[in-house]
C-alpha cells in the first residue's frame, strides 16, 4: 500500500498538480515599469514630441524662447524642442548637453524615449561634421585646380609669346 501511495503522490507531482496546501502570496515588484504615473508621463512626452515634430518654424522659435525664459526644471522639454529636425548644429549640441546632464534623473522608460532623440541628434551632428570635412576637402581641391589652371595659362601665354 505504501508503494502505491508513493507512486500516486509522485505521479501528481510530476503531472504539475498544485500542492494540497497553498503557499503565501508573494507579490512580484517590477522596478522598471509601474503602469500608473509612468505611463501617463510617457504619454505626455509623446504628445509633446508629436506637437514639436508638427510645429512650424515660428511655433518652434516661440517655444524655445518661452522655455529658455522659464526657471530650471524644463531642461528636458528644452532639449526635446532643440532636437527638431530643422534645428541648427549649435541647438543640437545644446540638446545633447541637456540630455547628458538630466537623463540620469528620470525613470528608465523616459531614458529610453529620450535616448532615441539623443541618438538622432548625435547621428545628425556626425553627418554635419562629415559634410563639413568633405566641403573643406572640396575647397582644397578646387583651390589646387585653380592654381594648376593658372600655371597652365601662364605656360600657354609663354608659348604664345615665344612662337614667332
Amino acid at each position: 500500500m505504501t508503494r502505491v501511495w508513493c507512486c500516486g503522490v509522485l505521479a501528481l507531482m510530476l503531472s504539475g498538480c498544485s500542492l494540497p496546501f497553498s503557499l503565501p502570496y508573494q507579490q512580484k515588484i517590477d522596478a522598471v515599469w509601474s503602469t500608473g504615473s509612468d505611463s501617463r508621463e510617457l504619454h505626455g512626452w509623446l504628445q509633446l514630441s508629436a506637437e514639436m515634430m508638427d510645429s512650424g518654424e515660428n511655433t518652434r522659435q516661440q517655444a524655445l524662447q518661452q522655455l529658455q525664459k522659464m526657471p530650471a526644471g524644463n531642461e528636458l522639454k528644452l532639449a526635446l524642442w532643440l532636437s527638431h529636425p530643422r534645428a541648427s548644429i549649435s541647438q543640437r549640441q545644446q540638446a545633447q548637453q541637456l540630455f547628458k546632464q538630466h537623463l540620469p534623473a528620470v525613470n528608465t522608460r523616459l531614458q529610453q524615449f529620450f535616448g532615441a532623440y539623443q541618438s538622432y541628434n548625435q547621428e545628425l551632428l556626425t553627418l554635419n561634421r562629415q559634410l563639413a570635412e568633405r566641403q573643406q576637402h572640396i575647397n582644397t581641391l578646387t583651390r589646387k585646380l585653380n592654381e594648376l589652371a593658372s600655371i597652365d595659362q601662364q605656360i600657354n601665354e609663354r608659348k604664345f609669346r615665344e612662337t614667332p
